[in-house]
């Protein structure tokens, strides 16, 4: 055997770093700590979590992409990495199609549309009224220029014609901050992170963004039940490593993160997330990321969203 067979027929061997490209308190990067003991457990390896955040997700996948191709850097990619920034950024130096490896989906998870307590808005019905009636006289934060939470916003005007003003942060957590001190009106959030916020009573919920009611929050309607018939906005979370990793090494690590994500303490702690199955190999999963791309490029092309 030589020295390289031998290298990756011992996988794994060492540390493990898995890189949440956003910055800490994130869906990206809870999703990672929650997942990084099971999955260091199941490895026999200790999994670190490392937050390299900026650009939208794109400092750390492209950490991830120049990487050492021999599995112990991971990514937890998700829809701004995967779906949206390749669509947005005409210079983005990589694509993640190609230059990424999927290793199991972590599950997909909805949006939910909330406002600031004070704000004079109850309901899906009342934010599209004020929206046609004001145009641009509701602010909404977002994680940042053309992500999820900024493009689930767009597909909303796009299709009640109506305008919000968007005023976008350097992440989650500030974005939240803005919105609980009056700065900005609205966010739309993934329930990860949202969630909690809703049910200490924080803000104002007006509906979730999946097709249907989220059992998480089994009161708030969904915003096509609300008056927006359609509208539909869904993202997800999962491991990618770099591509050109040794097939032995990554049928290594898909095997053992599918089986850990499906383990029932951990599919249940998932779910406390706000994160709904995916059931689907390695394959179905670049399935799954690639329809999704076609959507969100077509809301990008649709609303004339350009990044240089």
């Amino acid at each position: 055997m030589t020295s390289a067979a031998a290298a990756q027929s011992s996988f794994p061997d060492h540390t493990i770093t898995l890189v949440a490209p956003f910055p800490p308190g994130g869906a990206a990067d809870v999703i990672s700590r929650m997942l990084s003991d099971p999955l260091g457990e199941a490895l026999g390896q200790t999994v670190i979590v490392e937050n390299r955040a900026g650009g939208g997700g794109r400092i750390g996948t492209d950490a991830v992409v120049r990487a050492e191709p021999d599995g112990y850097t991971l990514l937890m990619g998700s829809q701004a990495t995967h779906s949206i920034n390749p669509e947005l950024y005409d210079n983005l130096g990589y694509d993640p199609a190609v230059d990424t490896a999927p290793v199991a989906i972590a599950g997909a998870v909805g949006y939910v549309i909330y406002v600031n307590k004070d704000v004079p808005v109850d309901s899906i019905a009342d934010l599209v009224e004020s929206a046609k009636s004001d145009p641009g006289g509701i602010a909404y934060g977002s994680a940042g220029y053309g992500g999820g939470s900024h493009l689930c916003i767009e597909l909303l005007q796009s299709m009640i014609e109506g305008e919000f003003t968007h005023i976008p942060f350097q992440g989650t957590a500030p974005a939240t901050t803005a919105l609980l001190g009056g700065e900005v009106d609205m966010l739309c959030d993934v329930i990860t992170t949202g969630r909690p916020h809703i049910e200490a009573g924080a803000v104002k919920a007006l509906a979730v963004t999946t097709p249907e009611r989220h059992p998480q929050l089994p009161d708030l309607p969904t915003v096509a039940e609300a008056g927006v018939p359609g509208y539909e906005a869904v993202s997800y979370y999962g491991l990618f490593a770099p591509a050109n990793v040794p097939e032995d090494v990554l049928t290594t690590l898909r095997e053992t993160a599918r089986e850990v994500i499906a383990q029932p303490e951990v599919a249940a702690r998932l779910g406390e997330l706000g994160m709904v199955p995916v059931d689907v190999d390695a394959q179905g999963f670049a399935d799954y990321v690639a329809k999704d791309r076609a959507v969100w490029g077509a809301v990008i092309d649709g609303a004339g969203i350009t990044v240089n």
